[in-house]
């Protein structure tokens, strides 16, 4: 059994919602699990490429993002998650 440290190789799980307008009949999609990213589409389709590029996108940008300037108080760790 893995320890807290090591890297466990399991993708997350995440549930999509989606969320069809009755008028338009265009879809509103997040994921459960991360409700502030949120994006739309004209199909379910649609919206769930828009998702998966979004949090793609999301990750990315955090993965290379440096906290500015220089403090001696400030740790970054990457970690790896996983719920079983």
């Amino acid at each position: 059994m893995p320890n807290s440290m090591e890297a466990i190789n399991k993708p997350f799980e995440f549930t999509g919602v989606f969320v069809q307008d009755p008028h338009s009949k265009g879809f509103t999609a997040f994921f459960a699990q991360l409700p502030n990213i949120i994006v739309e589409g004209e199909t379910e389709e649609e919206a769930t490429t828009n998702l998966l590029e979004t949090i793609r996108t999301v990750f990315e940008h955090q993965k290379n993002l440096e906290i500015s300037g220089s403090n001696e108080n400030v740790i970054t760790k990457p970690f790896n998650v996983s719920f079983a």
